[in-house]
């Protein structure tokens, strides 16, 4: 299970109950880049996943390379990007059966 729009507030709670946490990335009316890698130095990068949308209100399409970025500028490898945008997806998807990546 996957519970989104955790914020700085809700993240740790939702993780140490064993769920999965979604940052959602608005710059407005959720988090940014910024506040998102403040809850992975915080709360760590397992069980995390990050995502953005463009339906409604202020919203930046961009906002997961942004993070990837911001990530890259505190001094992160890009082992951990990779695990935050890559892996830890995969991971999760991977609990369906029927989820394949292309080629496997």
């Amino acid at each position: 299970v996957i519970i989104d729009h955790v914020e700085e507030h809700t993240i740790q709670y939702v993780l140490d109950q064993g769920f999965w946490a979604g940052i959602t990335l608005y710059p407005d009316s959720k988090s940014s880049p910024p506040r998102a890698v403040d809850m992975l130095e915080i709360c760590g990068r397992e069980r995390i996943w990050l995502n953005s949308a463009c339906d409604w209100g202020v919203s930046d399409p961009l906002a997961v390379p942004k993070t990837a970025f911001e990530m890259r500028r505190r001094g992160h490898s890009t082992e951990f990007v990779d695990q935050v945008l890559y892996q830890n997806p995969v991971r999760f998807l991977s609990q369906c059966p029927k989820f394949r990546l292309p080629n496997t």
